[in-house]
């Protein structure tokens, strides 16, 4: 019988040392690419930067600012705070790390006063909201949690409102409590909750026909109630419930003018009536057929359609507080706004009947445009991206 080489122990030492090399040459890959498919820019992509402009109430560009990490910059969402400064959510993408949470601080003048990580939160933030004392407020999954975080950017509170990984949308209601939207995807529902200012359940309810949620999918109103949005179960149309301050439903509507429906603005435009605006594709014409028009429909409180029209703005589109609004308007629009898609052109004022009052020009070099926030002096301050200078995203890293 012919007897086996017996391993000494160094040869034993030498294969422990291959077989770890191995491993860690394959983990290292599996996070690349992991890394790199949750990452705005992929393989052979650019990588995008962040681009901040402040607007004064002529829409003159007071400053102008530019954020480059070195790696790929995704950025979300942007609030002016109380000290005159802003803070804006993003997401870090490195490619050796997992994706994590990111909020940026800016001075009144835009320049950067700290960047921060949250590797403790992954992926990115949802919603982001003024808080107290020059700080946000903004949520997580993973459990879900809602986030108060001081003006340093310090998580001053946590407060836990589920267990669940499902997408969660919050928003704070006019009484410092509030509401929570999550969709679960195993039933193709969705359950709200509306919170008190101390995190406790003030009321809830479940199996709400909304799927798809969007990142603004909940308007709290003056009255203490709530509108909230959503697609509908396995149909393209839009669904709008309104609930009162106790969770009951006032009105429900459905809205869609064809097979593709995008919800952009929920907006209360006085006590009693709001205002939906969506994306409805374009159902004939010359081509391209794809182009999104912008739609507006204006409810009562008793859920009578009031008014409905198309104005000639795209998102991202918000309103000021005397109810004008702030958007972008696209030389030529291909395949839709609201998905990234065109090139946009303009940042517009456009009253209620339909006239600008002023249009300024998206800097050449701007590839999207993605929030316009009314400030306090009656201008805006504009968030979106551009290509990074410095290359491509490499696979090699």
């Amino acid at each position: 019988m012919e007897r086996k080489p017996h391993r000494t122990p160094a040869r034993r030492w030498l294969s422990a040392i291959l077989i770890g090399i191995a491993c860690g040459v394959a983990a290292y890959l599996f996070i690349v690419n992991f890394t790199t498919a949750f990452s705005t820019a992929q393989c052979g992509l650019p990588p995008m930067d962040i681009q901040v402009m402040k607007l004064g109430p002529d829409g003159t560009v007071q400053w102008k600012s530019r954020i480059d990490s070195g790696e790929d910059d995704p950025a979300y969402e942007i609030v002016p705070v109380s000290d005159g400064g802003y803070v804006l959510s993003g997401r870090n993408d490195f490619r050796i790390h997992l994706p994590a949470a990111r909020l940026i601080r800016l001075n009144s003048s835009g320049g950067v006063v700290w960047d921060r990580s949250y590797p403790e939160y992954q992926g990115a933030f949802h919603g982001l909201f003024p808080g107290p004392a020059g700080g946000v407020v903004t949520g997580a999954i993973s459990p879900g949690k809602i986030l108060v975080l001081d003006a340093d950017g310090n998580v001053s509170r946590e407060i836990p409102f589920a267990g669940y990984e499902y997408s969660s949308i919050i928003a704070p209601d006019t009484d410092g409590g509030y509401f929570v939207l999550a969709e679960n995807f195993s039933r193709r529902d969705s359950s709200l909750k509306s919170l008190g200012p101390d995190g406790r359940e003030r009321w809830s309810r479940d199996a709400l026909p909304l799927i798809a949620l969007h990142e603004r999918s909940i308007l709290p109103v003056s009255d203490g109630g709530c509108l909230v949005a959503g697609y509908a179960d396995d149909v393209q149309e839009l669904n709008y419930l309104r609930f009162d301050s106790s969770g009951r439903v006032v009105w429900n509507a459905m809205l869609g003018k064809s097979w593709d429906n995008r919800p952009i603005l929920m907006a209360e435009i006085r006590p009693g009536t709001s205002e939906i605006l969506y994306e409805s594709a374009r159902q004939s014409g010359p081509p391209p057929i794809n182009i999104l028009e912008t739609f507006s429909a204006t409810f009562d409180d008793n859920g009578t359609l009031v008014q409905q029209w198309m104005p000639d703005i795209s998102p991202p589109i918000t309103k000021t507080p005397g109810q004008d609004y702030l958007a972008v308007r696209f030389r030529e629009k291909d395949a839709g706004s609201s998905y990234g898609y065109g090139t946009p052109h303009l940042i517009v004022r456009m009253r209620e009947d339909g006239m600008f009052v002023w249009q300024t020009p998206v800097p050449s070099d701007w590839r999207a445009v993605i929030r316009i926030v009314p400030t306090r002096d009656g201008g805006c301050v504009v968030l979106g991206s551009s290509i990074q200078k410095s290359g491509v995203f490499s696979c090699s890293g």
